[in-house]
């Protein structure tokens, strides 16, 4: 997996040229933006679209209003695109794609990543228009699909504060009719999956954290105080911490006294935000 940065504050196409010759979508995220279908509507301001969501025809069609929709772009000044950048790539609710195929054929390949099974018969949605999660299970080939629709990924990651392209292995060339039609449970995928709640936990503490002690863990710059934050987070975990609340009372042992009684803002959910 080749990938390349720079910073949120410019365009997603500073360093890729808007592709000629292949389609480029935007991948939004339904758990992140609230009535999705109809904000992507709003930032077309009545310009005809092409957009799909893609949790129609699947089994998982009656939870669409948390289903991610796959939005393709006319060209880098894209109506959609530019409502987007307006917040989203900061708050992590989407990235790009450049596609390698069709548009048909693409949508049928993201669809492929909805689910992953788990046992026989038993298969779990995934959240693969969550940046970080894309980056590393699509970015990496991990279900290990013989083929694939994507020629590179833009994601955005609020912590570094940057842009990252990230170009998938290759793969032998294939019909992406011969796709399956959902991701096995692997290894690497659960190392993935695990890798990704940690993270979605360290943003939480993080965010309810008081200024004091962020820069007691380097801040007050997320980007310069999630590395301490990230081995403290591994640290409680490895001493049996197994929600948001126990991890923070082992964050507040491990730090040095704070005078200051009110260094949490708010009542800590479980771990596993799902």
């Amino acid at each position: 997996m080749n990938q390349d940065s720079w910073s949120l504050r410019e365009s997603p196409f500073t360093h890729v040229p808007w592709p000629g010759h292949q389609p480029v979508g935007l991948v939004l995220d339904g758990v992140a933006i609230p009535e999705l279908g109809e904000q992507i509507y709003q930032w077309a301001g009545g310009q005809t679209i092409n957009a799909e969501c893609l949790y129609v025809a699947t089994r998982w069609e009656a939870v669409s209003d948390l289903s991610p929709w796959l939005v393709w772009l006319s060209g880098s000044e894209d109506p959609v695109l530019e409502g987007f950048l307006e917040q989203g790539p900061r708050q992590e609710q989407g990235y790009l794609l450049i596609s390698a195929t069709d548009h048909a054929s693409c949508a049928c390949w993201m669809r492929s990543h909805l689910q992953v099974e788990v046992a026989p018969g038993c298969e779990e949605l995934v959240r693969i228009a969550h940046p970080a999660l894309a980056a590393t299970v699509i970015g990496g080939n991990l279900p290990r699909f013989p083929t694939r629709a994507v020629d590179r990924l833009i994601v955005p990651d609020c912590i570094s504060e940057q842009w990252h392209l990230v170009e998938p292995p290759a793969v032998q060339s294939g019909d992406i009719g011969d796709q399956p039609e959902k991701m096995m449970a692997s290894r690497d995928l659960k190392g993935a999956f695990d890798a990704f709640n940690r993270r979605k936990g360290a943003l939480h503490i993080w965010n309810n954290l008081h200024e004091s002690v962020r820069n007691q863990l380097g801040g007050p710059d997320l980007r310069d105080a999630y590395p301490a934050l990230g081995r403290i987070l591994e640290e409680a975990l490895g001493n049996g911490c197994n929600n948001l609340r126990e991890v923070m009372q082992f964050l507040f042992v491990t730090l040095p006294p704070q005078a200051d009684s009110n260094a949490v803002t708010e009542t800590a959910p479980p771990l596993n935000q799902g």
